[in-house]
């Protein structure tokens, strides 16, 4: 059985939020006016594990007026990678020893049982990586292990990584795809427009 005591919990907030308009993590919710960020890192509670925000260098100064410094991992400028992944491996470089449980800020519909599920898979199996797989793969919701993460470091240390895509990451590590309940479906609703809002 793995070392549970290891994790940490990550939301990725990194990202460009380009069709959204403005920043995921930091949009208020109607419902509390609680930030994306937060709720997606509150989800952390009921698997019992320490949290961080990932971000990228040009959302430093909006997160520090919300978070506190050491709430924050930002993107390793010297990755020369883009999008989730940049992320996780910055992540992977700042805390090489810990296993990661991973959400993306805008999965604000992932319930705790979603969040169970992987632990509970996680101390049952020994795959490197953890992931759901419905009609699509949900790459950013999940479970990867440092030994996975350092292979895909490693992979992208040779140049071996083709390019900057979650999928083709997975391929470097042993995956563990997690059947997803057709009920289970709207949990992994990604809110990337303000029209996926109404």
């Amino acid at each position: 059985m793995r070392n549970y005591i290891k994790m940490i919990g990550v939301v990725l907030c990194g990202g460009q939020s380009i069709r959204m308009g403005s920043d995921k993590g930091l949009i208020c919710s109607e419902a509390g006016g609680k930030m994306w960020a937060n709720i997606a890192r509150d989800k952390f509670s009921c698997v019992s594990v320490p949290s961080f925000l990932s971000v990228n260098q040009s959302q430093i100064g909006n997160y520090h007026l919300h978070f506190k410094e050491q709430d924050l991992i930002v993107d390793n400028p010297t990755l020369k990678i883009q999008g989730p992944l940049l992320g996780l491996l910055s992540t992977y470089l700042k805390h090489p020893s810990q296993d990661l449980i991973v959400i993306a800020c805008d999965m604000i519909n992932i319930n705790e049982i979603v969040l169970k599920k992987l632990q509970d898979l996680y101390n049952s199996t020994n795959a490197e990586v953890i992931v759901f797989k419905g009609e699509r793969i949900e790459p950013l919701c999940g479970i990867y292990s440092s030994r996975g993460l350092n292979k895909i470091y490693n992979a992208y240390q040779k140049n071996s990584l083709s390019n900057n895509s979650m999928m083709h990451a997975l391929e470097k590590v042993e995956t563990f795809y997690v059947p997803m309940p057709e009920e289970w479906k709207r949990f992994f609703k990604n809110f990337n427009t303000a029209d996926d809002l109404n």
